[in-house]
């Protein structure tokens, strides 16, 4: 990269020419005066790395584009930092000052750390390859600015500003945007500061990041982008299962998760993740905005047309009760969907809410989705919805098994779990029943069977 100094655009006018890259937006004053305010919050920090050894410390990533949009910086946000000082020397810099510090990443130029209740993380500037066969990068440090930021995902979070080494600094703090991540932010559009080739092929996470960013965001990828991911794609296996995970747990719950999934899905992004949806990827990205931003439930629908969704659930490395609760609510919605054929009355809608426990709900939502415009499973939901008003579907029976064995005088055996089986049948044909009315029909049951209750 040529060396050249890194040229702030600020101010209250809406464009500046950068004198390479073309015309850059700039922050309006509300945005300036958020990012100045938090340089003010942030001082502290800027001051500790300044006196440590005279390191500069910059805000970078999430931060800076929730403060160029206006918002504050609270107490307690998150934010990611880069510096020019090494791995080894953010930690000395952090001893003593930080309550907890964590070093997992630190062979990645990463120290994490809490301080007065905030989550920092500091990456030393760097670059990073991947080595053609291999999971994790190669990494090498530097002290440019603009080298770390050119390696950055996208233009949108190549964006930083200074902290300064004292409060009194605050006020002359500028936004540095070499690459015009600014203006892509605010037109919706998501580029890389190289060429997206390069860029996906050195961590071809960044594939799944630029569908984590159309979801959460709301930004379109460039054609450039999706042409760079469609070709390459299988650069994927390179990358941890794990991680793949995270991003794409972070796209689901995403406001416009379908269209993060229909980038990945016609790119085949999400055909080389999921080898079942290859050839319709596209389906389970159309459901996505249609329920919940819940993980289990989104993850359901994502994977509805993949036979066993649990295992494959496990073998993206999704945590396992995710994997098995977005497993249950397929196939209680697949179960609603085969009921909703046939005609409906009060015990059949039950029968389903108890085999469907506590995964109902998330259930119904999936199956309207499905089948969006079918009055039968619309009615079944409306139903459904009615009884669990009215009924609390939900909720255990009336008696528990523990009730069961001081009614019946039993102890814990085949005996009691064919009377809660007996009760749970009662409520499925009938409704709830008061207490005193469940005791006299559990007792009226024993007797059938020979028993003997202790309490008539």
């Amino acid at each position: 990269m040529p060396d050249r100094a890194i040229k702030p655009w600020i101010g209250r006018s809406a464009f500046t020419w950068t004198g390479e890259g073309g015309w850059h937006t700039e922050p309006t004053v509300t945005s300036l005066d958020t990012l100045r305010q938090a340089a003010a919050l942030l001082a502290p920090w800027g001051q500790r790395f300044a006196d440590f050894g005279g390191w500069r410390l910059y805000v970078v990533g999430g931060a800076v584009r929730r403060l160029v949009s206006g918002a504050t910086l609270a107490a307690a946000d998150d934010v990611d930092m880069t510096t020019d000082a090494p791995p080894e020397t953010v930690r000395r810099i952090l001893e003593g000052w930080a309550e907890e510090i964590w070093t997992q990443g630190q062979q990645f130029g990463t120290v994490g750390c809490h301080q007065a209740g905030r989550l920092v993380e500091i990456t030393t500037h760097r670059a990073e390859v991947y080595v053609s066969d291999s999971r994790r990068p190669e990494v090498s440090y530097g002290g440019d600015l603009l080298e770390d930021l050119a390696r950055r995902d996208f233009t949108i979070g190549a964006i930083a500003f200074e902290v300064p080494a004292g409060a009194a600094g605050a006020d002359s703090v500028e936004l540095i945007d070499p690459f015009g991540g600014l203006e892509d932010l605010r037109s919706g559009r998501l580029r890389t500061p190289r060429a997206p080739s390069l860029s996906f092929s050195e961590d071809p996470l960044r594939m799944l990041r630029a569908g984590r960013f159309v979801a959460t965001l709301g930004v379109v990828a460039d054609p450039e982008v999706e042409a760079a991911m469609a070709a390459l794609r299988d650069r994927l296996a390179i990358v941890s299962a794990e991680r793949c995970a995270r991003e794409l747990s972070l796209l689901l719950v995403g406001e416009t998760a379908s269209a993060g999934a229909h980038l990945l899905a016609r790119t085949g992004v999400l055909g080389e993740l999921v080898a079942d949806l290859a050839g319709d990827a596209a389906a389970g990205a159309e459901l996505l905005d249609a329920v919940d931003p819940e993980l289990p439930l989104r993850l359901a629908a994502l994977l509805w047309s993949v036979p066993a969704i649990g295992p494959a659930a496990t073998r993206l490395r999704f945590p396992k009760e995710v994997g098995r609760r977005a497993g249950r609510i397929a196939a209680a919605a697949r179960r609603l969907l085969a009921a909703a054929d046939s005609p409906r009355d009060d015990p059949t809608v039950r029968r389903w809410a108890a085999s469907a426990g506590r995964t109902a709900p998330a259930a119904v939502q999936l199956a309207a989705a499905v089948a969006l415009d079918d009055a039968g499973v619309s009615d079944f939901g409306q139903h459904w919805r009615r009884l669990e008003d009215r009924e609390g579907l939900s909720r255990r029976s009336t008696l528990s098994g523990i009730d069961v064995m001081e009614h019946l005088g039993v102890s814990a055996g085949p005996d009691v779990g064919a009377a809660l089986a007996y009760l749970e049948e009662l409520r499925i044909a009938e409704g709830p029943l008061p207490h005193e009315v469940a005791r006299r029909r559990l007792s009226e049951w024993w007797h059938a069977r020979g028993g003997a209750s202790r309490k008539p």
